[in-house]
């Protein structure tokens, strides 16, 4: 049989036969509700002040914007076909036409004879929103809008934003009044406290000058990035107060090849303790900063914000996010399995991801026990999870002592010592309502009271849970509740009940170890000490946590990884350093150098494992920036009488003081205006204005020849450093050349100079 969920929440991952609209994930955009006072009245058919109009049938010739409303008037603009406005005042006669007076969108505002004007096609509520994906550095968006499909008889006097992390958004984040900048223009930039990977939704709504609002159209987001300067380096990538951390450490890390000063800053006010707030890194230098958290007194839920990390040419904002008195699970039944023969899901993935308790489907009504009962209740307590069952009830069609029994005789084995408490789920589909509710489930729970010993959790939706309540207000005193609610939110909706225990957050959860199918996820309203609770007859074995950062390039394998460990078991530990780098020890919790390195789990153990770049005497970098007269050679200084300069799409750079300090030479010949490189065994023969040069003795063909600026030769630099042998890459935001190359001597040279 296949149950048909309420709205609300659904239980076990029981197939859906109900349509649901499509899940939006990722999205910084979404138009779904209008924010309305009053409606706009509708559109005239015929022109008047406050039609929002649209220029037709001038051919693309463009319709003339005058000052007055006279063919003699200064043309102050044109605007093609399909520019749309808004009429302010009109019409008026001048000559042989009627002229009106028009707001455009593009900012112009004049007189036009309404011959090229007709009423505005509504504008379309865009099909595919812009995503504001997960790369570093986007940390704010752009906002813009068309006006509403329809604008009233005044005229616009504001406009209002709503930002939300869900898909209907109402949060009033900004106002724009006439005159404030973007209110012509119709932009508005948010941020810079968003986080790159995070949804957020938009709407925007014009409000007239009597009072009027309706919903705009046409709104686009596009993301802005700030990015970081190369080779600076942030771990963790996220920071994640977890348990009952406090703390947790930021590790700021510059592999470039200049110093750089970054500022912290905490986006909330329970991040209450950022050390130290300013760092000025040296090269290959690095930085530990301590993030402090602020848990008494919050309540139970998940809370996200940031920390912000800035610097002179970009910032970045590091997700932060704390849960109080909340643990993760999943529940789950026939239909998350994997096949059909026995094998359905892999829990010591799921276990190893950080889940710690699971609610399995028993029995349904009077003749349904789910096939996979006695593969997935073993199998997750065998992978270390907590396991606990369910009971699927139909009260209109069933006697609860019947529906006892059957559930008792199905998965009596799987409530004793050692399993979590057993839960009665309440479908909206089957049950009946108010006191006749309350006295079924009354008799459902002492029969298994009586044979158990245990007092079942209630599982339910918002409504059901309400109509419960008001049914009978003392309930929440005989039962703990688990609510189904898929609203983003901190706190479910309880329905009245004076607390929940569990929370199913969403039935459409990915989770590794079940393949292929939506698996529902929760959360638990407490710590491990409160869980422990829950289990029948007993407190769960005590576990201990890892928590490794990294300074430098490298990789640490940890074996098994998972967010917990059994007491008394062990983990290996391997530091593996990148290319280039070098492992040089442990600090924090554990020390030396040996690796691998294995661990006793018999305390929460947090420790450091540090990388050195390796050191090549031969390896140089530099580092050159357009219109900038200093570049750096290995993190030194070094200046340039003529800054780098882009032309024809490359980059021309005085590359002497550069060539030189590696030990290369340059000879200027001036017979032939020419420019001799001798560096590493190899010799370029470039001359002023000529597009062939020649490498040892080879014709070759530039984009861009050498040329002579301000008295100093300018040598394309993509071209000489890669036919040197060096790597070159370009940070076209910064307008930076990073240049690396090993040489093969270093004797110093002599330079004819130019």
């Amino acid at each position: 049989m296949v149950d048909m969920r309420h709205p609300e929440g659904r239980h076990g991952g029981e197939k859906r036969m109900e349509l649901r609209g499509l899940a939006a994930i990722m999205l910084c955009l979404v138009l779904l509700i209008s924010f309305v006072s009053m409606p706009f009245s509708a559109l005239a058919e015929t022109l008047t002040v406050g039609t929002a109009v649209q220029v037709t049938g001038t051919g693309g010739d463009g319709l003339n914007v005058r000052s007055s409303a006279a063919t003699l008037g200064t043309v102050v603009g044109a605007e093609k076909d399909g520019a749309r406005g808004v009429i302010l005042e009109g019409p008026v006669a001048g000559g042989t036409f009627i002229w009106w007076r028009v707001q455009w969108k593009s900012g112009v505002m004049g007189w036009s004879v309404d011959t090229y004007l007709k009423v505005a096609v509504p504008s379309p509520i865009p099909s595919a929103p812009t995503a504001l994906g997960a790369t570093a550095g986007i940390e704010s968006v752009v906002l813009s809008w068309s006006l509403p499909e329809e604008t009233g008889t005044a005229p616009i006097i504001a406009w209002r934003i709503y930002r939300d992390r869900h898909t209907a958004p109402s949060t009033l984040v900004a106002t724009l009044n006439v005159g404030d900048q973007g209110f012509n223009t119709h932009t508005w930039t948010d941020g810079p406290m968003l986080v790159g990977g995070r949804s957020y939704w938009y709407a925007v709504s014009a409000v007239n000058a009597n009072g009027a609002s309706d919903l705009c159209t046409g709104v686009q987001v596009i993301p802005q990035a700030a990015p970081m300067p190369p080779g600076v380096f942030f771990l963790p990538p996220e920071l994640d107060f977890g348990g009952e951390q406090t703390s947790l450490v930021l590790t700021l890390q510059n592999a470039g090849s200049t110093p750089v000063t970054f500022v912290i800053t905490p986006g909330a006010s329970w991040l209450v303790g950022v050390s130290p707030t300013t760092v000025t890194l040296p090269v290959s230098g690095s930085q530990r900063i301590n993030v402090a958290v602020q848990r008494t007194g919050m309540p139970a839920g998940t809370y996200e914000s940031l920390v912000r990390i800035t610097c002179p040419t970009g910032s970045i904002n590091i997700p932060a996010q704390m849960r109080v008195g909340m643990i993760q699970g999943v529940d789950v039944s026939r239909w998350q399995s994997s096949d059909q023969a026995g094998n359905p899901l892999n829990w010591a993935s799921v276990h190893q991801v950080g889940f710690q308790f699971a609610f399995v489907k028993a029995t349904e009504g009077l003749t349904i026990t789910d096939p996979f009962l006695n593969v997935l209740v073993p199998g997750a307590r065998s992978a270390g999870l907590l396991a606990g069952v369910y009971h699927i009830c139909w009260p209109a069609d069933n006697p609860a002592a019947a529906e006892a029994a059957y559930f008792l005789q199905a998965a009596g084995q799987y409530i004793t010592p050692g399993f979590l408490t057993p839960v009665l789920d309440i479908e909206p589909r089957y049950n009946i309502h108010g006191v006749a509710m309350v006295h079924w489930i009354d008799e459902w729970a002492s029969v298994v009271r009586a044979a158990k010993g245990v007092n079942p959790v209630i599982y339910c939706s918002a409504s059901v849970a309400a109509d419960l309540h008001n049914a009978d207000p003392t309930i929440d005193g005989r039962y703990h509740l688990w609510l189904a609610g898929y609203a983003l939110a901190a706190q479910p909706n309880t329905g009245g009940w004076g607390s929940w225990a569990f929370w199913q957050y969403t039935d459409t959860g990915t989770v590794p170890g079940i393949e292929g199918h939506n698996v529902d996820l929760d959360w638990f309203n407490g710590n491990e000490q409160s869980l422990a609770q829950y289990v029948i007859g007993g407190v769960t074995p005590a576990s201990y946590t890892l928590l490794p950062t990294v300074i430098g390039n490298g990789l640490l394998s940890i074996e098994p990884q998972t967010k917990s460990y059994p007491a008394g078991s062990t983990v290996t530990v391997t530091a593996k350093p990148a290319a280039g780098w070098e492992f040089t020890g442990w600090s924090g919790g554990i020390t030396g150098t040996a690796n691998p390195l294995a661990l006793t789990m018999d305390a929460n153990k947090s420790f450091l494992a540090t990388f050195k770049k390796s050191v090549d005497p031969n390896q140089h970098i530099i580092t050159l920036s357009v219109g900038s007269k200093v570049a750096h050679l290995d993190g030194q200084l070094v200046t340039l009488d003529t800054p780098p300069v882009i032309v024809s799409g490359r980059t021309l750079v005085p590359l002497r003081p550069i060539i030189e300090g590696l030990g290369g030479v340059i000879t200027w010949v001036p017979e032939t205006r020419s420019v001799e490189v001798v560096f590493n065994g190899t010799t370029l023969l470039l001359q002023i204005g000529n597009h062939s040069a020649v490498v040892d003795g080879k014709e070759v063909i530039l984009d861009v020849p050498a040329a002579i600026m301000n008295g100093r030769t300018m040598l394309p630099v993509r071209f000489v450093s890669e036919h040197l042998g060096a790597d070159v890459q370009w940070a076209p935001v910064t307008k930076t050349v990073t240049i690396t190359v090993s040489t093969t001597t270093a004797s110093g040279g002599a330079s004819t100079p130019q």
